[in-house]
């Protein structure tokens, strides 16, 4: 069947629902096998078209357990970037408000953390929950964080491994299909989502987020589903650090009430979810929503709310041991001058390595400069964190080079390069 399958795709005849259907219920059944990696292959080598892709995403959602609710939840996923813990502000910022929000999380693709490895990076905490636990955490905090489990998009935990084996990671329409199933499971009916695009994000061309926004906004829309998508640039990371817990602590700066660059972008993320859910609602009212929960510290209260309710360990927040790192160097900016490029992808993989072998997300990087910042001679430029000796030694020329400085004036960067509605 899967080789019918093969030829009708090769043939240039259009997949259809229930042709994706027999596809996924195989890779269901006997796993990953040389017939359904070369169907994945047809498909990425030929292309699909945007029915099929909205085909696939029904297919991967239906593989499990899809939730329902009558009220409005919230979700916000992100595509893969490098240092950006927006989604743990976001997630206790509307739960403080008097929202629901569900986050399903993933864990990393290629050099990429997901939302999955901060979480798991808090002592206890558990995102494997099933429908009761879903419940109580979303009538207790208003939030629930969601892992991948045995119950929902089963399937996709497959693909992720498929589509890393065989260097499919960055197929847009597979992109779209797995992100897509993990939201309408869920029973969200508002979703942002974050494409970011360059060297240091999953999606590298500007063109093809353009097309993945396209293509969500088209599965969301024929499931009913609200949704803006942002397409934002990886030229610097969102937060101002790179590792597991490390990114926590950079969102708990947030929620404590810290002025930041990650401030500023997860407001709009916020607000973006408000606005996409409410037309009526004006975007400087919603502002001021946000920014009262965070300065009057609510939002913070909430992410201790959430993460005791689902096992965490919250002691390690008030007492500072999220992080806790072993050796630390500073690097300096040897001359005066303008930061002009910031290589978070090199940063990025530095740390998945380290985390990889020391198992231990106590590893990490905090940037202290931003695009465009002017530094003396001296200033420190970023700190790395790490467990051996030999980890600096390995890495210390190429974190020598990682940010580099321009005696031209350089112009500070828009992030968030477009918004489709």
């Amino acid at each position: 069947m899967i080789l019918d399958l093969i030829e009708k795709k090769i043939d240039g005849k259009a997949l259809t629902q229930s042709d994706f259907d027999i596809a996924i219920d195989y890779l269901m059944k006997r796993g990953i096998d040389n017939l359904i990696v070369k169907f994945f292959y047809t498909l990425n080598d030929l292309g699909m078209s945007k029915d099929e892709v909205l085909f696939l995403a029904n297919s991967i959602r239906d593989s499990g357990r899809v939730l329902h609710f009558e009220e409005t939840i919230f979700e916000k996923h992100s595509t893969g970037g490098v240092g950006d813990p927006s989604s743990l502000v976001i997630v206790p910022l509307l739960a403080s408000l008097g929202y629901k929000i569900i986050k399903t999380t993933g864990r990393s693709l290629s050099f990429t953390n997901g939302s999955a490895d901060r979480f798991k990076s808090i002592p206890n905490f558990s995102a494997r929950l099933d429908y009761i636990d879903i419940n109580n955490a979303l009538n207790k905090t208003n939030a629930c964080i969601l892992s991948h489990n045995n119950d929902m998009c089963p399937v996709d935990k497959i693909l992720y491994d498929l589509r890393e084996r065989y260097g499919m990671v960055e197929n847009i329409n597979f992109i779209a299909s797995s992100i897509s199933a993990k939201k309408m499971s869920s029973g969200a009916n508002v979703v942002l989502i974050d494409i970011k695009y360059g060297t240091a994000g999953i999606v590298k061309k500007y063109k093809d987020a353009k097309r993945l926004a396209k293509l969500f906004k088209y599965i969301f829309s024929k499931n009913n589903i609200k949704s803006v998508c942002l397409i934002t640039n990886t030229l610097q990371t969102l937060g101002s650090t790179i590792g597991n817990a490390v990114e926590v602590v950079d969102a708990l700066n947030v929620l404590q009430g810290q002025h930041s660059f990650l401030r500023k972008i997860a407001n709009k993320y916020a607000v973006e979810l408000l606005c996409c859910a409410d037309n009526h609602l004006n975007k400087s009212d919603a502002y001021d929503m946000v920014n009262v929960a965070l300065d009057s510290g609510s939002a913070y209260k909430q992410f201790l709310k959430i993460i005791d309710c689902q096992g965490g360990d919250c002691e390690c927040f008030k007492n500072a041991t999220i992080f806790k790192p072993y050796h630390s160097v500073n690097f300096i900016a040897v001359k005066q001058g303008y930061v002009g490029c910031i290589n978070s992808y090199a940063m990025a993989e530095i740390v998945r390595c380290l985390c990889a072998n020391n198992h231990d997300d106590n590893i990490g990087i905090v940037l202290r400069v931003k695009l465009g910042d002017f530094v003396q001679a001296g200033d420190v430029v970023l700190s790395f964190y790490y467990k051996e000796p030999k980890d600096l030694e390995e890495y210390k020329d190429i974190l020598e080079n990682t940010v580099r400085l321009t005696d031209l004036k350089t112009k500070k960067i828009r992030v968030v390069k477009k918004v489709i509605k």
